[in-house]
């Protein structure tokens, strides 16, 4: 059974099990698929829903969710998250080429839509939070469930050479708007994968003094799904 492992520095190596899924991709030109023809919960394209359903993974919330494209990255710099009502902020990141690198999520804490909504809003925050590579780690597992048999037999990085290292960690809004996600050939030529966030709790005392709009913000950018996709299958070559 194939695994993604994941790769945490200086820890050791664990294996995780790869799910059996049936997810289909559907990508229209823009890559930006209407939700619409998205499986719920999908995670293998970089569809218009694509940061609530980080959203919901990250603190299992069954809240109404309205998710905002961000047509630039300074207005998706201004942009804020919210907690009542639920509004989560998207931007895809784009090379020179146009093509798909990055997809930026901003979220909410589970602490601050549970002091927003009430306990039944979120998962309990004094849970083990989840984390940026966590939404890697289910990306590389539903992109490979949805790849044909023909193309995992000529795969460049089957799930079990696919690393996800620990999130590069910002502690304000700059920082991490300019840490982005990375996918890197390591030396033990495997793909890397490493997420980039910012993790500021509602009730975390650490930020009691900051502006409200600075607390309660869980901070995601991810390699976008359409580059792990084509990274796994060997469509784009690494080199160090």
């Amino acid at each position: 059974m194939n695994g993604v492992i994941l790769s945490v520095r200086p820890a050791s190596i664990v294996a995780l099990t790869i799910l059996a899924l049936s997810l289909s991709s559907t990508v229209i030109a823009d890559n930006l698929s209407p939700a619409a023809q998205i499986k719920t919960g999908s995670l293998t394209t970089s569809h218009r829903d694509f940061c609530s359903i980080v959203q919901r993974r990250l603190v299992d919330t069954t809240l109404p969710i309205t998710n905002q494209i961000q047509p630039t990255k300074d207005a998706f710099k201004e942009s804020k998250a919210a907690a009542n009502p639920l509004v989560t902020q998207q931007f895809l990141e784009r090379d020179a080429q146009g093509r798909l690198i990055g997809i930026s999520c901003k979220t909410k804490s589970a602490d601050h839509l549970r002091a927003e909504h009430g306990p039944s809003a979120a998962r309990d925050p004094a849970l083990p939070p989840r984390s940026c590579r966590d939404q890697h780690r289910e990306m590389v597992t539903q992109i490979w469930a949805a790849t044909e048999p023909k193309d995992r037999a000529t795969s460049a990085f089957p799930p079990h050479q696919v690393m996800l290292d620990a999130d590069t960690a910002s502690y304000t809004g700059s920082g991490w708007i300019g840490s982005l996600a990375e996918a890197y050939l390591g030396g033990d030529d495997k793909l890397h994968l490493r997420a980039s966030a910012l993790f500021a709790e509602w009730e975390d005392w650490r930020w009691k003094i900051m502006p409200k709009s600075f607390r309660g913000n869980h901070y995601c950018q991810l390699v976008a799904p359409e580059r792990i996709r084509a990274l796994m299958l060997g469509e784009e070559r690494l080199t160090r």
